[in-house]
């Protein structure tokens, strides 16, 4: 028994004991000890069921919807020859996404089913997309339908997702997760906008719409097997006036208002502007897809920072050169060199995928640690109220402005960067 006992306080302090030379050490050592390829690093985070589904999900739908986002300013202003219709279109949706998204979300936590309010969204999104391909300048008046539609998809479809990643990520490692989420909508955005754009220039839009609907179609089937862990907790509004008002959700809302305009003032308006001064369609979707594929090789970096704990400073930064790329738009009025128009689209989608990922990450880092439904409700009330508002500003301002304006409003923009730092004040929770 003495001998048996020895034998084995020795077999333990070899274990314990520096590999010699030439004597392999076991295969769970060597992991440990930070041999693990990069691929199979990223794969430790892609543990969770849901969010292996989620992931098939966003690299089926985010083909679709990237292309819809470069399309639909376009195919509108062309539609009514108008700037200011673009931002009514914004401002329709906004107002009726407004008034549904919280009763809409209190079913869906009350039937505890919110998987289905996610597919019921993306049947919406299809409708949405086969009424759009139906318009036409002799048939303007689907666009109404249409814009239901569209409203009725992101009110049933976007709060439920928000939610369902808060409640599946881990706040410990949440940089990293959205880290996998954005580098599949980077090679997503790769491919999506060069076709989107060279199927509109050289097809028609029409085209573009049908490919959308098939790849929202089998974007369904993931959805279908997602199990995401009941939330019964319901929000009427005199309780979501109260959640607003709570020190750590008030803090982070001018942030979430900024992102609004940024959108707004921003997105939609450097789409509009290449399309009118600048280029074709196609061109810009060769434009914006090569440039992003580029800029995804900083993702992964950026979520590793994120969880290092150097979240605000780093959120700070980002936002800050931001403003100056943003700012570089409006300098292509005097250099419209297409050279110069790419270093300048090269450094905005650079910033602009490290600050989404930052951004990101603090929402569903703050869902998973403090509450998983407050700081998306939040998101989505701000968010609102600032789409709505800037879009009305800018529909009312180009009924009478030439559409040259349109490179002051993103100069302007940029400004937006600078708010949009207040979604780290509620940083310190995340450290407790």
């Amino acid at each position: 028994m003495i001998l048996f006992n020895r034998i084995t306080e020795l077999e333990a302090k070899r274990q314990r004991a520096p590999v010699a030379q030439g004597i392999e050490r076991p295969v769970a050592v060597r992991e440990v000890a930070g041999s693990i390829p990069a691929w199979r690093t990223m794969l430790k985070y892609m543990q969770n069921r849901n969010l292996k589904l989620f992931y098939l999900h966003e690299l089926l739908f985010q083909f679709s919807d990237t292309m819809l986002m470069l399309v639909l300013p376009i195919f509108i202003y062309r539609l009514f020859n108008s700037v200011s219709a673009v931002f009514l279109f914004v401002m329709a949706w906004n107002l009726i996404h407004g008034l549904l998204f919280l009763p809409v979300f209190n079913l869906a936590m009350k039937w505890k089913q919110p998987k289905y309010f996610m597919m019921a969204g993306i049947v919406f999104y299809i409708a949405a997309l086969s009424l759009f391909s139906l318009t036409t300048a002799q048939n303007k008046a689907m666009i109404i339908p249409a814009v239901v539609m569209y409203s009725l998809y992101i009110s049933f479809y976007w709060m439920v997702r928000h939610w369902f990643i808060g409640v599946n990520s881990d706040y410990k490692v949440i940089g990293r997760q959205m880290s996998i989420v954005f580098i599949i909508q980077t090679l997503i955005a790769f491919v999506a906008p060069i076709i989107g754009g060279a199927v509109s220039f050289l097809i028609s839009f029409n085209a573009t719409f049908i490919i959308g609907i098939c790849s929202g179609l089998i974007s369904l089937i993931p959805i279908v097997l997602f199990d995401a862990p009941a939330n019964t907790e319901k929000y009427s509004y005199k309780k979501l006036l109260q959640t607003l008002k709570q020190e750590e959700v008030r803090a982070v809302s001018p942030g979430y208002f900024w992102e609004g305009v940024s959108f707004t003032a921003i997105t939609n308006t450097w789409v509009l502007i290449f399309a009118i001064f600048i280029g074709s369609i196609m061109d810009l979707g060769i434009l914006i897809g090569c440039t992003t594929l580029i800029t995804g090789l900083i993702i992964w970096l950026t979520g590793m920072w994120f969880d290092k704990k150097s979240r605000a400073n780093l959120l700070i930064r980002i936002s800050r050169i931001r403003t100056l790329t943003i700012m570089a738009y409006a300098t292509i009025y005097f250099m419209p060199h297409m050279a110069y128009v790419w270093v300048v689209e090269f450094l905005n989608r650079l910033m602009l995928t490290m600050q989404n990922t930052v951004l990101s990450s603090y929402l569903y880092a703050y869902g998973n640690k403090i509450n998983p439904v407050n700081f998306m409700l939040s998101r989505e009330v701000y968010l609102n109220i600032s789409r709505f508002v800037t879009a009305a500003i800018l529909a009312i301002a180009f009924h009478f402005l030439p559409e040259t304006y349109l490179w002051l409003v993103i100069f302007l923009g940029s400004f937006a960067m600078f708010g949009m730092t207040y979604a780290a004040r509620s940083d310190h929770h995340l450290n407790t």
